[in-house]
């Protein structure tokens, strides 16, 4: 039975994680391989939305500075659906490069068959239930938001349907187009949001199970020294140095997806964590519980949106570490003459190993719950 589990899991091509992505991604025309003429529909109807807050501001129609920011971080919520939108887009060919990594992968393990496969099906498990959890709370939240706006639009309420000037709600074409690209938006809010961040768990964890795997490898090297010989020795260290150089790839996509995009969530978070208390400060009425209320689930969205980048960023960064820590415990540089080959594939082992891979915001700071700290530190900790 366990046999027939290793082959079964050997033979498995690629995460079905990954394929969660493609599905959904296929399911809402939105995979631009597929050649869908309609492909960017929706990130244009994310953009769209992010339209009325800024001709508000543009024609001066806010009251206050804190009306003014409340509005500026509505279209800035908007722009990220769409930034990551476009990201996965942009970025298609890339998740199918990592599917080819993954293939890759597999052939390599088998010299630790059995803890590889271990080690894989949990990570598995885990991806594909963090990503189903994301998507499913993110599906609460557009089900709230679409609720509310209709309940606007039945009292005939404009103004909490749509955030918009006074001649887009006095328009009625173009206010009722609006109100379609936001119930789009919010719609399919779980799908852009939820995918994106369930991507950024699934190859942050995928990345750490390949790290455990190297080290498990790298340590039946050494307790197989003495049955070996030279031949199978030098075969098993290319072997480990190919599977190093695989994880700097599957690194490397992973920092290419999001890099850009981490950082633009890091300036939506700077920005978003003082929004509520704008909104209630600048309220001319008596504060209400719905205020209260709405002001807690927006820093608990922003907070949590900033813990999943900076955690899974750490995770990536700690697994690196480990491996560096385990290999360097593994086996000392050679200096000796013989086995030169082997001398060479074994320290350059080494030596790459001791450079941790982390997951950066735009190439400027690393992603890890250090960065999460400072910022908590720096919003709710007063002078």
């Amino acid at each position: 039975m366990e046999v027939e589990r290793v082959v079964a899991a050997t033979q498995r091509p690629h995460s079905s994680a990954l394929d969660f992505v493609v599905h959904y991604l296929q399911l809402i025309c939105s995979w631009p391989l597929a050649q869908v003429i309609c492909e960017y529909v929706l990130p244009l109807s994310f953009a769209a939305t992010a339209v009325p807050p800024l001709l508000y501001y543009a024609l001066g129609e806010h009251d206050n500075s804190a009306e003014l920011v409340s509005f500026m971080a509505d279209a800035l919520g908007s722009m990220m659906c769409a930034i990551k939108m476009l990201a996965l887009q942009k970025h298609a060919v890339t998740i199918l490069a990592v599917r080819k990594i993954e293939e890759e992968f597999t052939p390599m393990e088998r010299k630790v068959a059995t803890q590889a496969v271990t080690l894989n099906e949990r990570c598995e498990k885990r991806c594909t239930t963090l990503m189903r959890c994301f998507v499913y709370s993110y599906g609460m939240l557009s089900v709230v938001a679409i609720a509310g706006m209709l309940q606007a639009v039945i009292r005939n309420d404009p103004w909490l349907s749509v955030k918009a000037p006074t001649f887009v709600l006095q328009t009625r074409p173009i206010y009722i187009f609006t109100v379609v690209t936001s119930i789009v938006e919010y719609s399919l809010f779980p799908v852009t949001v939820g995918i994106f961040d369930s991507l950024l768990i699934t190859l942050c964890l995928h990345i750490a199970s390949k790290c455990d795997v190297l080290a498990l490898m790298m340590r039946k090297l050494v307790c197989e020294e003495a049955a070996e010989d030279g031949a199978a020795k030098l075969r098993c260290l290319r072997l480990c140095a190919v599977y190093h150089q695989q994880i700097i790839r599957l690194h490397g996509a992973a920092e290419s997806i999001f890099c850009t995009t981490a950082l633009c969530q890091m300036v939506f978070t700077l920005f978003g964590l003082a929004t509520p208390l704008f909104r209630i400060l600048g309220k001319t009425t008596a504060v209400t519980v719905h205020d209260i209320a709405f002001g807690a689930l927006y820093v608990a969205y922003t907070f949590m949106e900033l813990f999943t980048f900076c955690y899974f960023g750490d995770v990536v960064a700690e697994s690196s570490a480990l491996l560096s820590t385990a290999i360097y415990g593994t086996f000392y540089p050679s200096l000796s003459p013989k086995d030169t080959l082997v001398a060479r594939i074994q320290n350059m082992i080494l030596l790459r190993t001791q450079r941790p891979l982390f997951l950066t915001a735009g190439r400027y700071t690393n992603l890890t719950l250090n960065l999460f700290q400072d910022v908590s530190h720096e919003h709710l900790v007063f002078p």
